[in-house]
């Protein structure tokens, strides 16, 4: 009997956007801290690694690059929208909400700095992947 994984719903909604558009490519772009280190991580999020090892989707990397968490900007971007001039205090009340707004593990570590623009470094990973189409038995 085969072994059935379950799944989290956005490795279910990952999986369905694949198999969907199982005839091309979909693109795929994600972040990641920068550690200690400044070493470029190995391997996908756990939520992708995850579907690749069960053999459901194919990766192909694109391409790698080290810059300020888009993320971020887009976030700050939105809660400006109805802001004129942001200052400081503005910055300060979006960072302590989207710091809670982060779960533990990865994400902790990519928290915007203190002063007003200052975001996060990340590596930000470009990926295509394909759904596999299981094998008959």
């Amino acid at each position: 009997m085969a072994d059935i994984p379950s799944l989290s719903l956005p490795q279910l909604e990952l999986l369905r956007l694949a198999k969907k558009h199982s005839v091309e490519e979909l693109r795929l772009v994600y972040e990641f801290p920068v550690l200690d280190d400044n070493e470029l991580s190995s391997g996908h999020p756990p939520f992708i690694q995850e579907l690749i090892d069960h053999h459901f989707i194919q990766v192909q990397e694109k391409g790698t690059s080290l810059c300020a968490s888009e993320f971020q900007q887009e976030s700050w971007t939105e809660y400006c929208d109805e802001i004129d001039y942001p200052k400081q205090t503005d910055w300060e009340r979006w960072r302590q909400g989207f710091i809670v707004q982060l779960s533990e593990g990865f994400e902790s570590l990519m928290t915007p700095g203190k002063s007003l623009g200052q975001f996060s470094k990340v590596w930000i990973r470009e990926i295509g992947l394909r759904g596999v189409q299981p094998s008959s038995l």
